[in-house]
């Protein structure tokens, strides 16, 4: 092999060798670069997930905190109503107590008034004694002072003439067929009945016609 030939062969595996190595650098590059691209795309993936992550967390917070505002406004809710059927039971109350005690001032006097009903009437029958004038203007007097007060203070004598037999107001202590009254008409009065401020104190004592 000539001298020419060995230099030719020299520079050509110098060339092959030059280009292996290029080859290999190359590769290296391509390498590295598929390595960069693909750590970049974990980083992003990571990224991608972290925030999808906090997306979730975040829409469960807001998920829990509209729970925890429906209960309290469940709750606010409740309270009220209960607040509304205390004020309405305590309106009752108030009302019921007003009545009660109207009631109790209305009809306070209703033991006095029946112990005096007897000295009433024993005035009222004085009356009928027609011997004596001055005895009876005095009695009169009285009467009429006292029947005044009486129905001052809601006294009202129960009617009984031409008058429905009232179990209400009426207690028949006799009964009798009598031509001249109708079935069930009161014949005669035997003790007065009495109503104070509308409410029976004291039942008329009657004579009733039955046929």
């Amino acid at each position: 092999m000539t001298k020419e030939e060995k230099e030719k062969k020299y520079k050509e595996d110098e060339e092959i060798q030059e280009k292996n190595i290029k080859n290999e650098e190359d590769s290296v590059k391509k390498t590295e670069k598929n390595e960069e691209e693909s750590v970049e795309k974990t980083d992003k993936d990571e990224d991608n997930k972290s925030n999808e992550e906090e997306e979730e967390i975040t829409q469960q917070k807001e998920e829990t905190q509209e729970e925890v505002i429906e209960e309290l406004e469940k709750q606010v809710q409740d309270y009220r109503e209960k607040l509304q059927r205390s004020q309405a039971d305590f309106e009752n109350f108030k009302k019921r107590s007003i009545k009660e005690k109207q009631e109790f001032v209305k009809y306070a006097n209703e033991g006095l008034i029946l112990k005096v009903l007897e000295a009433y009437e024993d005035l009222e029958r004085a009356l009928n004694v027609k011997e004596d004038k001055d005895l009876r203007e005095g009695v009169e007097l009285i009467y009429k002072k006292l029947d005044k007060i009486l129905k001052d203070e809601g006294l009202e004598e129960i009617e009984t003439e031409h008058q429905k037999f009232d179990p209400y107001k009426h207690e028949a202590l006799m009964t009798e067929n009598n031509d001249d009254y109708e079935n069930n008409e009161i014949i005669q009065d035997l003790q007065k009945g009495y109503t104070l401020n509308s409410k029976v104190i004291r039942y008329s004592k009657v004579i009733v016609c039955k046929k």
